[in-house]
Formats: C-alpha cells, structure tokens, sequence
C-alpha cells in the first residue's frame, strides 16, 4: 500500500482569516500612509505572501530593517487585537476539526505549513486549539527561513519533513501564489478552498480541484482512501 499525506495551508486555508488579515494591513496603512489599501489589489498581489513581501510591496524597499520590523510588528498587533475582539470569526473552519479527526484516526501524515512567523503559530496553539491534532515543533512556519510563496521551498520542506514524496502529497491551500508553490514542489495533488465560491481560481494546470467547504474535503479523503486502500 502506498502512502499518502496531507498538508495544510493555515491561514485562509483552515483559519478564514483572509478579512482578518485585510483589516489589519488596512489600519496599518490608514495609521501610516494616511490611506487605506484596496481590498482586490490586497487579494490579488499579497494574500499568502510573507509580511515582509507585504510590507516591501505597499511601502515600497527604501525602509530600513527597523522600520519594516515596526511595520509588522504593529499589524500584528493590529491582528491579535481583531481576533481577540471578534471570537464569531477568529475560529477554525467549518468541518476542519472533523477532517483532522479522520486523518488522525487513519494514521495519515499531515502537518501545516505556513507562510505565518513562529509567535502567530503560537498565538493559534494557545486559542484554537491546535495542539489536539498536532505538535508545535512539527509545524512548518516561516523560522526555516525560506522564501515565501510562490517559491516552493516552504512544501518541499514540508513533505520532507513527513517523509513522504511530493508526488504523493495532497496540498491545500487558497492562495494562487500557494497553488503555483505547491506545483513548484511537485506535489501531486493540489486543492484549493474557495468557500465563497468566487471563481477567482479555476481547475487547471496549478490546481487539481476546488472545494466550497470541508465536508467536500472529507467526502475527497474517503474517495482517496479507498484508492489507496485504506480501510474507512
């Protein structure tokens, strides 16, 4: 029987935090540009990236490393500040817990890999309860110094990590830039999560299928599992 594993995307993926994240770096700006940023142009150029790319990509790269760390370290506190204030949003997906359940119980590796740094991962272990399904120290976050998304280092590292081939890994993301990071690493298998059914993403060469939600993921999961024969 072949192997198989799953990675996660986190944010926007298994956490909808993608308005969380946009109000954030909007407040930002509005503090220190005197204006805010456009939401499509945020969705478009950013979602998924690094805060550094973020930060080099509406303030432009003549800031000095102090003065980007400040950046970021306020929107951070900007985030934590929405969420702690926002419980209604600030929650795992609908059907997540579910899917980990099964992936747990079949003994199929999975882990998360995020674009997000170590003190976030952090913060989402403390309140949503990560530790349940998995352990910190396996989380793949932004301390292995790699290039963010697009580039494919961070699914690279992740699947070795499992020990299981890129080929046999399924991804699942929500960004295009993650889509084309996972191609890039050559995983096999690439879904994208699209819960407000957008079409800003189609089936083709960078993505493998869509979902509107996580029962279809488990529905996905047991179809595969019976593929690679293991018993439901």
């Amino acid at each position: 029987m072949q192997e198989f594993a799953v990675i996660f995307d986190f944010n926007g993926t298994m956490l909808f935090d993608t308005q969380i994240q946009y109000h954030a770096w909007d407040k930002l700006a509005k503090e220190t540009l005197g204006h805010g940023i456009d939401q499509e142009e945020f969705l478009r150029s950013v979602n998924g990236r690094t805060s550094h790319e973020t930060v080099e990509y509406f303030w432009g790269n003549r800031l000095c490393v102090e003065q980007k760390q400040a950046l970021i370290d306020q929107k951070r506190k900007n985030y934590k500040e929405y969420c702690l204030t926002h419980p209604e949003e600030f929650r795992l997906a609908d059907g997540i817990p579910e899917v980990l359940d099964l992936l747990k119980q079949r003994d199929i590796p999975f882990t998360i890999a995020t674009s997000s740094n170590p003190q976030s991962v952090d913060f989402y272990f403390e309140y949503l309860n990560l530790g349940k399904w998995f352990r910190r120290e396996h989380i793949v976050c932004s301390d292995k110094n790699f290039p963010g998304k697009p580039a494919p280092d961070i699914y690279r590292y992740a699947a070795r990590d499992l020990g299981i081939a890129p080929q046999n890994c399924i991804v699942v993301e929500d960004a295009i830039a993650g889509a084309y990071a996972a191609r890039g690493a050559d995983i096999g298998y690439i879904v994208i999560i699209d819960p407000e059914m957008s079409g800003f993403v189609w089936v083709g060469d960078q993505v493998d299928y869509i979902i509107h939600d996580y029962k279809q993921f488990y529905e996905l999961l047991c179809n595969i599992m019976h593929a690679y024969e293991i018993e439901k």
